[in-house]
Order: C-alpha cells, then sequence, then structure tokens
C-alpha cells in the first residue's frame, strides 16, 4: 500500500528514504545523511550530503573528487554546466567542484515526491560526473 499523507521532514525520514533505494547511508556528527555516488564509467565520485535544518529545508551538497583541473577550468566547467542544465548547481570553492540543490518543506512532503527529489538529485550527479568526463552529454 502506497503512503498518501504528508509527512513533516525529518532527518530520519531522508535517511529512511535514501536507504530504500539501497544506498549505503553513512551519517556525520551532525546527524547528515552521507552517500558515495561513483560511477564505474569514470574516475570521479561525489560525496553527497542530505541536510534539513531547523526551518526545513533539505539540502543537498556534494563535493566532487578524484578530478584533476586547474580552479579556472573547474569554473569554466561550472559555468558551463550551470548554463545547460537546471540543477544541480555547479560552483567552485577553494578550487573543487561542489554541487548543491536546497528545497524549503516546511509544510511537510508527501513520501513519493520525497523519493522523486531525491532521485532526481542523485541521477543529476550521476550525469555531472558523466558528462564532467564527457561519457555524458
Amino acid at each position: 500500500m502506497t503512503e498518501t499523507q504528508i509527512r513533516p521532514l525529518t532527518q530520519e525520514y531522508v535517511r529512511e528514504t535514501l536507504k530504500s533505494f539501497g544506498l549505503k547511508v553513512l551519517t556525520d556528527p551532525d546527524g547528515d545523511s552521507l552517500v558515495i555516488l561513483g560511477d564505474e564509467r569514470v574516475q570521479a565520485h561525489a560525496l553527497m550530503v542530505f541536510a534539513v535544518d531547523r526551518g526545513k529545508v533539505l539540502s543537498y551538497m556534494g563535493q566532487v573528487g578524484n578530478v584533476f583541473l586547474d580552479e579556472n577550468t573547474a569554473l569554466l566547467k561550472a559555468n558551463q554546466w550551470n548554463d545547460e542544465h537546471r540543477w544541480p548547481r555547479a560552483f567552485v570553492r577553494k578550487g573543487k567542484l561542489h554541487l548543491d540543490y536546497h528545497w524549503d518543506l516546511e509544510q511537510g512532503i508527501h513520501p513519493e515526491l520525497l523519493r522523486d527529489l531525491l532521485l532526481s538529485v542523485i541521477m543529476g550527479t550521476g550525469q555531472f560526473l558523466l558528462w564532467l568526463e564527457r561519457r555524458w552529454d
């Protein structure tokens, strides 16, 4: 039976949903959910953090690793991605590529919508990794 109730956003709700995808979900000291995303077709990977703040904003933050670009090239890549794709947003901080997206869910969220949002950003991150190495356009 499909759950039809809107539920308050909590870190546990996010963690349960991520685990339902078959992902290995770690927890940082702040209680945020961590997932490492890789693809055997590319060298790059992403450390994805899913956090819920007190205002009930769900934040996705990803740090792209195993990518060796100078800061100017990384900035050009981030700008090109943002020009061609809606999300996740790419940016450069301290010479490293990062991804993020944020949703205001203070009124709660239906389980199927939470699944869709999380899957979309995870798949978008995977597409970014493939795109970065030109294995997906």
